[in-house]
């Protein structure tokens, strides 16, 4: 007598995809480049690598490594920010900026999908 909800579904939509498919690919690219780049400043925030393969600090080549990985260094004073800092504020706006950069490379790529 009274189908449930998923046969009245079928019968209308089809079957659901999982919302992971469902989500448009510029979002996918923004949220994939905002949390790898978020992981990637607590990585380097928490244990922060040797001098030994890393340009000269002071050096152009340590400036564009510095601003490539965090961009709003370049609004804040450089002076060894604390960790609470990084996790809280720094970190966070690092991660919206690099989520900006993948929701464009999405809409970028998304034609050819």
């Amino acid at each position: 007598m009274f189908k449930n909800l998923n046969e009245l579904e079928r019968e209308v939509g089809g079957e659901r995809k999982p919302l992971w498919k469902r989500v448009p690919l510029p979002l996918k690219f923004f949220i994939l480049f905002g949390l790898v780049s978020y992981i990637v400043q607590m990585c380097l925030t928490y244990s922060p690598p040797s001098s030994g393969g890393y340009p000269r600090p002071g050096s152009l080549a340590s400036f564009v490594l510095a601003y490539s990985v965090c961009p709003v260094c370049i609004l804040t004073p450089t002076v060894d920010p604390t960790p609470s800092d990084m996790a809280y504020f720094i970190g966070p706006i690092d991660a919206l900026i690099h989520g900006a950069v993948g929701a464009m490379v999405g809409y970028l790529i998304e034609p050819f999908f």
